[in-house]
């Protein structure tokens, strides 16, 4: 076995825990281990993993937020949000509480689709409210250091947080809905804009959080495809690298310091009415591995593309196309909508309307 890669620890409910080394030829050996539909057929929006890699959440627009035990393989906690709705359900760093994002329910007057919502899963008891925003929050990033978050909304601006107090503690008015992320050492956030009506090209900045009023410090625009929504921003761990995630057959990989484009990756499929289409963006169908060096695609032809991105020329004139890959693993169990890696076992999530835990197969 190649000797490439980072180890990350392997915890399988009928073994006891040790280190596997990420490389192309374990990716390629993962398929679903763990299937789940707690979200009653209905499609989710939305996954992530605590900062231990044990629990995972997903939200859905049946109004629900799920919670998965990943150790022990199994389904921890069913929490309906029935009044509110739940969208990019996000753990914090204190315990299990995680915070979301209400949805817009015609038949509720009371305006809570705007509102930020704390909840501790433990209890089911709300923290805090955070209120502030004027239209549908669409995007809920937490500083991976700091009890801080940020979050962007239809109302054109992205705002910032601290967990011990209900306003907020900045704004950046950027004229649209956008995309938003912390750099691994939180002290970095990346803003996307998509491109909006005939435009084929969206623009991305990078913030110095310290002084983020006096603008971007680097900002960039992107060449994209028309009517392209963008679902996720995403650094490397190593931090090196960032990821565009989009809704189309196109993603981008972009220098995380100087926002150049290095690669893009070019999947050979039209979009279709049923990829991408809920009411709430989805969480993005692209998802870098711990070190770095893989990224995983999802697609609608139920297939999982792994791109080695170890040989990428930073210093290349035309990005690198990264076409269908060789390297793929085939989803048996929905569409790998969105795709997520665990940031400490080795395994990812992928989710469709079912939520499905991918592990290599049994030695």
């Amino acid at each position: 076995m190649s000797t490439n890669g980072v180890k990350v620890s392997t915890n399988k409910p009928s073994a006891s825990s040790s280190t596997v080394q990420i490389t192309k030829d374990v990716l390629t050996t993962c398929h679903p281990t763990k299937s789940f539909n707690y979200h009653q057929g209905t499609s989710i929006t939305s996954l992530n993993f605590d900062d231990s890699g044990q629990f995972l959440i997903s939200s859905g627009i049946d109004k629900s937020i799920q919670l998965y035990d990943c150790h022990k393989g199994t389904h921890y906690k069913d929490i309906q949000s029935q009044k509110y709705g739940a969208h990019s359900a996000r753990f914090t760093h204190e315990g299990l509480n995680c915070l979301y994002a209400s949805t817009l329910d015609p038949s509720v007057s009371e305006g809570n689709e705007d509102t930020i919502r704390y909840l501790s899963l433990s209890n089911n008891q709300y923290i805090r409210y955070f209120k502030g925003h004027k239209a549908q929050v669409s995007n809920i990033e937490v500083n991976p250091v700091q009890n801080t978050f940020g979050s962007s909304s239809f109302d054109g601006t992205v705002k910032f947080w601290d967990l011990k107090s209900p306003s907020a503690i900045g704004n950046i008015a950027v004229g649209q809905n956008s995309v938003i992320s912390f750099d691994p050492h939180g002290v970095v956030a990346a803003i996307g804009k998509y491109p909006i009506g005939s435009s084929q090209t969206g623009k991305i900045g990078l913030y110095n959080l310290k002084s983020f009023d006096k603008g971007p410090f680097v900002e960039v625009e992107i060449p994209c495809l028309q009517n392209q929504i963008w679902n996720k921003l995403e650094f490397s761990n190593n931090g090196k690298l960032l990821l565009i995630s989009t809704d189309s057959r196109e993603h981008y990989i972009l220098d995380a310091f100087s926002l150049k484009l290095l690669a893009i990756a070019k999947l050979s499929f039209r979009k279709d009415s049923t990829w991408m289409s809920t009411a709430y963006p989805y969480s993005g169908s692209c998802t870098f591995t711990p070190c770095g060096r893989f990224l995983l695609i999802g697609s609608p032809k139920a297939i999982i593309h792994i791109f080695d991105l170890t040989d990428l020329k930073t210093d290349s004139i035309k990005p690198t196309i990264l076409t269908r890959s060789n390297d793929v693993v085939k989803s048996s169990v929905g569409l790998p909508k969105i795709v997520l890696f665990n940031p400490r076992l080795f395994m990812f999530a992928t989710a469709d309307t079912t939520v499905n835990l991918w592990q290599t197969l049994d030695e």
